[in-house]
């Protein structure tokens, strides 16, 4: 489960690095291995598909915020959408559909202001340390898992959030 996160956080920020490569137009190109093709559009999409033997996967970077529907987690109210960090990953594993979404917010509130409003939405972190200052939450059933990490980072509190899908 956690390799399974890992490669799913890897490919997220590699969404977001196509995303901010990609620029004005469309252009799709193919490449063929022995393995399958991977086709990466170009321009404004930031999206690359791979098609094997076992089916197909979609990496998709996302333009603007992800909302909380997507996120299945709320939003610190007037944090910011840090852009370029936001993408969604589509495909399959052992023949069902799997995907994930992503995003990272920050705000210039007190971290202790915003752990406090998470515990009051979403209970006691999983994960809490003092020194650096963080807190972490996960959350779901069976087939849908959601976390939500709490940290101070250049001066600011970033919040990060992301939804897998579709997992076993």
């Amino acid at each position: 489960m956690h390799k399974r996160l890992a490669v799913v956080f890897f490919c997220l920020g590699l969404v977001s690095l196509l995303a901010f490569m990609a620029g004005c137009g469309k252009k799709e190109r193919t490449i063929k291995t022995p393995e399958g093709e991977i086709s990466v559009e170009e321009g404004g999409g930031g999206k690359v598909t791979f098609k094997g033997e076992e089916g197909e996967t979609t990496y998709q970077a996302l333009g603007e915020a992800p909302t909380e529907e997507e996120l299945g987690a709320p939003i610190y109210p007037g944090a910011q959408y840090v852009q370029g960090t936001g993408g969604t990953v589509k495909g399959t594993s052992e023949g069902e559909a799997v995907s994930t979404t992503g995003g990272q917010f920050t705000t210039d509130d007190p971290i202790d202001k915003v752990i406090s409003w998470y515990e009051g939405k979403l209970g006691a972190p999983v994960y809490q340390s003092t020194s650096p200052r963080e807190a972490s939450w996960m959350m779901g059933s069976e087939k849908d898992i959601v976390t939500v990490s709490v940290a101070e980072e250049d001066g600011k509190t970033t919040i990060t959030i992301a939804r897998l899908s579709g997992v076993k």
